[in-house]
């Protein structure tokens, strides 16, 4: 299953300064593997913060498994949407 995954700073959400050059040493990674291993098609910053992702799950569980293991996931909030395939849904 594909899910659309919208991820922004939540509000009011400081990440503590001493810890910000490692945690965002870490999503980099995080998010080449992820890139590799084919946990997501694809990754991109929003202009206006935050990012979005393309994140490959075959249950709701893991989904979670996959946004809760995000270094960043104290600091962000998302927003998942389900997706389906186009042609399957237009009775193709």
């Amino acid at each position: 299953m594909k899910f659309l995954v919208f991820a922004r700073l939540r509000i009011g959400a400081h990440i503590p300064e001493e810890n910000v050059a490692d945690l965002l040493k870490e999503a980099r990674e995080w998010i080449g593997e992820s890139l590799a291993n084919g946990t997501a098609d694809c990754l991109y910053n929003l202009p206006a913060g935050g990012g979005v992702a393309i994140v490959n799950a075959d249950s709701h569980e893991r989904l979670t498994e996959i946004l809760s293991a995000y270094p960043l996931q104290p600091w962000v909030q998302y927003e998942v949407h389900p997706l389906s395939d186009a042609i399957k849904s237009l009775g193709g």
